[in-house]
């Protein structure tokens, strides 16, 4: 260290404490670019740097062994450095920071799938785009058209292929009329409309009961014919029935006349 000399004190205060201060703004302010600056202007701020102690204590604190760049350069060199962690161990971090989370995430999954599971296919359920009850007329001598009191005849058109069950409801009965005894359940579905010929009814008061059933769903004519009856006899809405009341949990499709 060089002793400063007279220009470079100032009085501060009746204490007589001193404080440098640069003789040489102009080069003083180099101090910081020093190790970018060429020969002779580095050969300068040397020759300034001899006279002036203030730019000598600043560049010994800034660039200087453990100065401020110096401390700022350490602190960057150990924020970069990676320090190897086991896989076993960065998991076992994971899982634990993320232990709720994943409960929480398997608890949503676990209501979602028994929902699912009790909510049963969906999917298989009949919807009927097109529907119509047909009746029987005759002209007589006048032209004058005579329909038939009951029934004789459907057209449908469903948006799946389906199979029909058609029943005549009567004074707490049930009959089947389609399929006939010994014959399969007639093939609906949404190509076109089909024409479901209906045998003669026994009552002009009794009801027509359409049931579609999709097409390759569990359960024999039979099962179905005892599974309608059950849910009637039980003066249930068939509609409304659980799914565990019909072959196979499909809930089938209803349609009344009148």
């Amino acid at each position: 260290m060089f002793p400063p000399s007279e220009p470079e004190r100032a009085i501060l205060g009746d204490g007589g404490t001193t404080v440098n201060r640069c003789i040489d703004l102009e080069l003083g302010q180099k101090v910081l670019s020093y190790d970018l600056l060429g020969p002779l202007e580095r050969h300068e701020l040397d020759q300034h740097l001899e006279k002036c102690a203030a730019c000598r204590d600043f560049r010994q604190q800034s660039l200087g062994k453990e100065g401020a760049f110096d401390d700022l350069a350490l602190r960057v060199f150990r924020l970069s450095q990676r320090q190897r962690v086991e896989p076993h161990a960065w998991m076992m971090n994971r899982l634990r920071d993320l232990w709720l989370p994943l409960l929480l995430i398997l608890g949503v999954v676990g209501v979602v799938t028994v929902w699912l599971a009790q909510r049963g296919p969906d999917v298989a359920t009949v919807h009927v785009l097109h529907w119509a009850v047909t009746r029987g007329a005759t002209l007589d001598s006048v032209a004058t058209p005579h329909v038939e009191p009951v029934p004789d005849g459907m057209f449908l058109r469903t948006d799946r292929s389906a199979r029909a069950y058609v029943y005549e409801t009567r004074e707490g009965t049930l009959r089947r009329l389609l399929p006939p005894e010994g014959g399969d359940p007639t093939e609906v579905g949404p190509a076109e409309l089909s024409e479901l010929r209906l045998p003669k009814l026994e009552s002009k008061q009794s009801r027509l009961l359409l049931v579609l059933v999709p097409s390759g769903a569990a359960g024999t004519v039979t099962e179905w014919d005892d599974a309608v009856f059950r849910q009637l006899r039980g003066g249930k809405n068939p509609q409304v029935a659980s799914r565990g009341a019909w072959p196979g949990g499909i809930t089938p499709t209803f349609r009344w006349y009148p």
